[in-house]
């Protein structure tokens, strides 16, 4: 069997550039430090690089998430932190205006004109963007100004949703609280019961506390304090029942039923009442707006004295509850923080695991890469030389 020069040839310039290519391929990994740039080069390792590649892509989102929920919710929190000194400014001044200095009309109309600037002040907050033009108590409806101010108290305009971003593959952190949780959803009094004075009363009686003696025998429920004379009382619920029927009354004892305590002072009269309300939703602006009314009353009767004291009494209650539900609020804003902060240590380490792993499956070992690329340039040169040699051999030669 015959082999030509030209079958000889071919052969060698196969193998040429066999070597060709692995020479490429190595001066690709050494240039790029990867030890597979393509799935030829490792079909398995290119597959478990996509995946912790895509593992990775993953996590950088859920990181942009995180900084978005912690910017709104420290936006969040330094809002709610001006409300909060808002009321504290509001609960002092009306502690003040049920002390002697306050007695003078003008004492009174200034205080009610501060009061009425701090609710504009509080509607301003409530209104707060978060530097991007969306609400930050609008609910879903964050391009819609939570609280316009339509009438003498804003109504809302935001919805109660809460808007929610994945931090991690199994948790999602609630990045904002509707408008109506924060600023509505507030219960007046005590949080179990309010008490307030009759318009019509004519006596100098009012209320100066309201506590909770037992909760468990509390009745929610509506019921009227009736003064048949100046000491004797029955209790009635809404519908008329009677709970407490011809009670004698000293100044400045208690009534108490149902597990609620009542505090007074003053002597009542025969026909006055007092209303003392199972709590309701009561908005932060409409307890701020009834203060300031209510410091603009003309207290120089005796009987419209004791129930601007009521009112008053029963304000600081409100207020006191108002407080109570923004610190909680902001309570719960601290501990979404927390959740983020673990959860971003959580991801970093979780991304550390994945990138260790990507390295050992993608990246090059230079020291063994360098030296197989010498070796086969060698291989290669000579290979060259050799080719080179051959082709000008031929059958002439020999003869």
């Amino acid at each position: 069997m015959r082999i030509s020069s030209k079958s000889i040839q071919m052969q060698w310039l196969a193998t040429i550039t066999q070597q060709q290519s692995q020479v490429a391929r190595l001066q690709q990994q050494v240039g790029t430090g990867r030890r597979v740039n393509s799935a030829i080069d490792d079909p398995v390792g290119a597959a478990q690089i996509s995946r912790f590649e895509q593992g990775l892509a993953r996590l950088e989102t859920y990181a942009r998430n995180a900084d978005a929920a912690e910017r709104r919710l420290n936006l969040q929190e330094i809002a709610l932190s001006e409300v909060a000194d808002i009321l504290n400014r509001v609960r002092d001044l009306t502690l003040q205006a049920g002390g002697a200095a306050a007695v003078a009309p003008g004492s009174r109309q200034a205080i009610a004109d501060e009061v009425s600037e701090l609710l504009v002040g509080l509607v301003d907050t409530a209104n707060s963007q978060d530097g991007e033009g969306r609400y930050l108590f609008a609910g879903n409806r964050v391009e819609v100004e939570p609280f316009p101010a339509l009438g003498q108290l804003p109504v809302y305009a935001g919805d109660q949703g809460a808007r929610f971003q994945r931090i991690g593959d199994d948790r999602l952190i609630q990045e904002s609280n509707s408008g109506a949780e924060v600023f509505q959803f507030i219960r007046n009094g005590n949080g179990l019961y309010s008490v307030s004075a009759s318009a019509a009363n004519t006596g100098t009686m009012n209320q100066t506390n309201a506590t909770v003696l037992d909760s468990a025998a509390w009745v929610p429920g509506d019921y009227t304090i009736q003064f048949t004379a100046p000491d004797r009382y029955d209790i009635v619920t809404s519908g008329g029942t009677p709970i407490r029927v011809d009670e004698p009354y000293v100044p400045g004892a208690l009534i108490s039923f149902n597990g609620a305590v009542i505090s007074f002072e003053g002597e009542p009269a025969a026909g006055d009442e007092f209303q003392v309300n199972a709590s309701r939703n009561q908005s932060v602006f409409l307890t701020v707006k009834s203060l300031a009314d209510t410091l603009r009353l003309d207290v120089n009767d005796p009987a419209v004295r004791a129930q601007f004291q009521s009112r008053l009494n029963s304000a600081l209650q409100d207020i006191d509850q108002s407080l109570e539900k923004i610190n909680g609020v902001r309570g719960d804003i601290g501990a979404r923080l927390n959740v983020i902060d673990r959860q971003r240590s959580v991801n970093e380490e979780v991304s550390f695991q994945i990138e260790t792993s990507l390295s050992k499956v993608r990246d090059l070992d230079f020291a063994s890469a360098i030296s197989e690329l010498e070796l086969r340039l060698t291989s290669l040169e000579a290979a060259q030389r050799s080719f080179a040699e051959t082709r000008r051999n031929s059958l002439f030669n020999f003869l």
